[in-house]
């Protein structure tokens, strides 16, 4: 559901902007403004989750969520759909801070890995199915409902898992927050993002830019002051010092940075040189997630079986070869070779996704997991936006080098090609950092 719904109102963002006649920079925060809240927040609801247990903190979550998804629905003017974007947002982060963790607990050491091999297929439908359906609601039925669809699911879902998710835990009897440490971790995070979004609107150093960075590293030098010296932290970094924890977790950094990076691009070349429709450029995109699902599970299954432990760096070795040999498609307009190039990366993202996750969770205590859980989230959201970020400073660089700066559409065929298969191969030097710090993990 959260797949779906962030690829549904990425489609739907031009309609919502059009209706409430604003421009895209004010629409925009429909999007910005839950990715804020949910980033920001993974680290503090994992905390939490050790008072009130994974299980009653994914309910409200859930049931924020469905909540607000109705009040999106119902909006009036683009100032309560921002607004109640966000607590979705907060409700989104409270399911996803513990839902590794709560899959992770609920499934024996032997089937781990399995499970987070279904977890995968999940994560790849949702991305597979949202952009059809988004466009297809919006198209039949109006913007509002690509929200209100998520009420009769998230009362289905919630009233499941009412009966069947019973995990037993153990709770802290005593509820104990860091207060400063969440408001400046809070802080960090949302300033980084703001930092991002703005250098990636103008290659400057603006006013606004040096203001967020200020503000970034002040709140992260008094977030992490903060936990190095309070006795219960809001995040334990002493597992930061354990390598089995923190380079599986800087791969899934590496991983989904150029994942960002292309997906972003990728739009602008199959309509502005390939003169793909929207459409067509969504049936494009399902090939990735659709043989990750299928290599998900099937690389869980083989991890519980052998545990071989360079799994994870070998699919990301693959994804690196599809990198390259989608920047050779992309450089001489093959579609037959990015379609190859994507089966290739949905092939070798699903072989990663299972045994690292698996490695990243079974590194910590028991106790820590939901910590750990909500960290590998809060890293995968970053990695998300900055690759959002990225993309838009090496294109603009790569065009601006060439002498020009108008229009991205308008740049012209054989100028988007170069810069779209220049691109793709700096982005497949991440997969390689990736698949460096996942053989790292296990020497």
């Amino acid at each position: 559901m959260g797949m779906l719904d962030g690829s549904m109102v990425s489609i739907a963002l031009p309609t919502i902007t059009t209706h409430f006649n604003v421009n895209l920079a004010q629409s925009q925060w429909a999007i910005t403004g839950y990715m804020l809240a949910m980033t920001g927040l993974f680290i503090f609801f994992g905390k939490i989750a050790d008072f009130t247990g994974k299980t009653r903190l994914f309910l409200t979550g859930w049931a924020l969520f469905t909540v607000s998804s109705l009040a999106c629905g119902l909006s009036t003017n683009l100032e309560q759909l921002v607004l109640f974007r966000i607590f979705q947002g907060i409700g989104g982060s409270m399911v996803t801070a513990v839902a590794g963790a709560l899959i992770f607990e609920i499934f024996p050491q032997e089937e781990r890995g399995k499970a987070m091999g279904f977890f995968g297929i999940v994560f790849g439908a949702g991305t597979m199915i949202g952009p059809g359906l988004g466009g297809f609601i919006v198209d039949h039925f109006g913007w509002e409902y690509i929200f209100i669809i998520n009420v009769p699911l998230g009362i289905v879902l919630l009233a499941l898992a009412a009966i069947y998710l019973k995990v037993p835990e153990k709770k802290s009897g005593r509820f104990e927050i860091d207060w400063i440490g969440a408001a400046s971790l809070c802080i960090a995070v949302v300033t980084l993002m703001l930092a991002c979004t703005e250098i990636a609107t103008d290659l400057k150093v603006t006013a606004e830019l040096a203001i967020y960075a200020a503000a970034c590293l002040a709140s992260t030098t008094v977030f992490l002051a903060r936990e190095s010296r309070i006795a219960k932290p809001l995040l334990d970094l002493s597992i930061f010092r354990n390598r089995k924890f923190t380079l599986p977790l800087l791969s899934t950094m590496f991983m989904f940075i150029p994942i960002s990076v292309v997906s972003t691009l990728s739009p602008f070349y199959f309509q502005g040189v390939m003169g793909y429709t929207p459409s067509q450029v969504g049936l494009i995109f399902m090939v990735i997630p659709l043989f990750m699902m299928f290599a998900a599970p099937a690389s869980g299954a083989l991890y519980d079986k052998r545990h071989w432990r360079f799994q994870a760096a070998a699919g990301m070795l693959v994804s690196a070869a599809s990198f390259a040999l989608l920047a050779y498609a992309f450089l001489i307009g093959n579609i037959w070779l990015v379609l190859a190039a994507f089966v290739i990366r949905g092939v070798g993202g699903g072989f990663f996704m299972s045994p690292n996750s698996v490695e990243t969770m079974s590194s910590v205590p028991r106790e820590k997991t939901a910590i750990a859980s909500s960290a590998s989230s809060t890293i995968t959201y970053l990695a998300v936006m900055l690759g959002v970020a990225l993309s838009t400073v090496f294109l603009t660089a790569y065009l601006n080098m060439a002498g020009y700066a108008g229009p991205t559409f308008l740049a012209g065929a054989a100028l988007l090609s170069d810069a779209m298969a220049a691109i793709t191969l700096v982005a497949g030097a991440f997969c390689i950092l990736s698949a460096a710090t996942a053989a790292l993990r296990n020497i």
